[in-house]
């Protein structure tokens, strides 16, 4: 997933936002915005949901205070709290949605609650925190607990104020992964947008086979072109972009010829015109020196179980049973094959037998799949307890962004304020007021002093070039607004990026 990669991600990540400045936008066919693929019809989960479950006893049998840990959390904190609670985190909130249990409600809660007091370690300040924020933001959507979108927005913010030309391949879809949230639940400004770029840079990354780099550009992995395809999916249900569907379906093809008779991958094969070479389908042995194996790591199946049961592909039977074939009583070993010697620094992550990190990841691509298909009934039936009717939603934070352009008319809806695109605040004044913005620092140093004057009641707006007091432009990040009208003063986040 990206997450063991890190050892080579500071030096990768410089590199990469250069390249992909100098990459043209791919553009693909017209809209087919299917939110929990409304066109799909419901039909028995069968094994999948079973097996969900299975996953889900083990994980609250083995629980410590409500939380499932990674056993080898002492060697990388960050990583084994990654790879176990938020994805788990993340499942659960794919099976909140589908099939809402209270208990479900309570699993999530904890979860976010242990990455609260957690989220210094857990923390990386790069892309590959957009999943953190997205299960952030997930906890938040189901509990309404303030605490969790408060450390959401933290993650989130800084996502947003990554460079966008910085976010691609994996970890960009991370950081859309959390961006296309925020704008789902709250309108964020910027966020729309941002995670629509991100989507539109991904193309040109895309092999002419349907397959995705890891870290070097032109090589094909199997095992990151069926995690992009888990992060797509998600990101389809959430923004109906008319990019994804295409791009998913030429990542199945490519997945679909990969797969042997065992149902498992084959990562080695004789090279189309030329019997006598051999085409190689993990990134290290494209010449991709400094990535590491991807061959035989368990949670790929469970990628791929998610990719074929999205589009209906011939080959989900037989990727299922190997998936199966591979489980011990709800657990997974970290790899069915291809053991990398002692010496590798990869070689902790891939011995256990019971890897609750892999497990976690399995499990969240199970119940996305299960989500997917909206069958309420079988899930009800594998989990044998009574859901309760969802609560109507409670008032959530931020507002969206109005995408009309200020006018003269009279708004008085327009409350609180709004931050529209980066250079725009926009508000509603009941009565003429002075009115004036002050742009800080989160260190609460001020940035800019602007004075907009007296201004009439109606719908106004008060510009910032994003530059400061010395008429240089500001650095991306997260910065302050106060706007004071008259008596009344509001404080907002006002993101920087370019």
């Amino acid at each position: 997933m990206g997450f063991r990669s890190q050892r080579v991600a500071a030096m990768l990540y410089l590199a990469f936002a250069a390249t992909a400045v100098a990459m043209t936008l791919a553009h693909a066919e017209p809209p087919d915005p299917r939110r929990g693929n409304p066109r799909r019809p419901p039909h028995a989960a069968g094994p999948i949901a079973a097996l969900a479950r299975r996953m889900d006893r083990y994980f609250v049998e083995h629980a410590v205070d409500g939380v499932t840990l990674d056993s080898r959390f002492d060697i990388n904190p960050p990583e084994a709290i990654r790879q176990s609670v938020v994805c788990q985190l993340l499942g659960y909130a794919e099976l909140e949605a589908l099939f809402p249990l209270p208990r479900f409600e309570r699993t999530i809660s904890r979860d976010a609650d242990y990455l609260i007091e957690h989220l210094a370690e857990v923390r990386s300040h790069t892309p590959f925190d957009g999943m953190l924020g997205y299960s952030l933001l997930d906890a938040y959507a189901v509990s309404r607990d303030p605490r969790h979108l408060a450390a959401a927005r933290a993650v989130t913010d800084e996502m947003l104020a990554i460079p966008t030309s910085a976010c691609i391949l994996n970890g960009g879809l991370m950081v859309a992964l959390a961006t296309a949230r925020d704008a789902e639940l709250f309108g964020t400004a910027g966020a729309d947008t941002k995670t629509r770029e991100i989507l539109a840079q991904l193309g040109p990354y895309e092999n002419a086979d349907g397959s995705f780099p890891h870290w070097c550009y032109g090589s094909e992995d199997i095992h990151y072109t069926g995690w992009m395809g888990h992060e797509l999916i998600h990101l389809e249900r959430m923004t109906g972009d008319p990019a994804i569907p295409p791009m998913l379906a030429r990542m199945n093809a490519f997945m679909e010829a990969r797969i042997g008779g065992s149902g498992a991958s084959v990562y080695e094969s004789p090279c189309p015109g030329d019997p006598a070479s051999a085409c190689r389908y993990w990134s290290r042995a494209t010449g991709c020196g400094f990535d590491y194996d991807t061959r035989g790591w368990t949670v790929e199946p469970g990628y791929q179980v998610l990719l074929f049961d999205h589009q209906r592909s011939p080959k989900l039977a037989g990727v299922l049973a190997f998936l199966l074939s591979l489980e011990h009583r709800g657990t997974f070993p970290d790899l069915y094959g291809y053991w990398p010697p002692p010496e590798d620094p990869e070689y902790p992550w891939t011995i256990a037998d019971t890897s609750i990190a892999n497990m976690s990841i399995i499990f969240w691509s199970l119940a996305t799949a299960l989500r997917d298909r909206r069958d309420v009934a079988e899930a009800r039936l594998v989990w044998g307890e009574p859901a309760t009717p969802p609560a109507p939603p409670g008032p959530v934070e931020p507002v969206p962004v109005d995408p009309e352009p200020p006018s003269g008319r009279d708004r008085p809806g327009l409350e609180p304020p709004l931050i529209v695109g980066q250079h725009e605040i926009r508000f509603t004044l009941e009565e003429p007021a002075r009115v004036t913005l002050d742009v800080l620092d989160l260190q609460g140093r001020l940035v800019r002093a602007l004075d907009a004057g007296e201004m009439g009641a109606g719908t106004r707006a008060v510009r910032w070039d994003q530059r400061d007091a010395n008429g240089s432009l500001v650095r991306s990040g997260v910065y302050l607004a106060s706007l004071q009208a008259g008596a009344r003063r509001w404080t907002l986040r006002w993101i920087v990026f370019r």
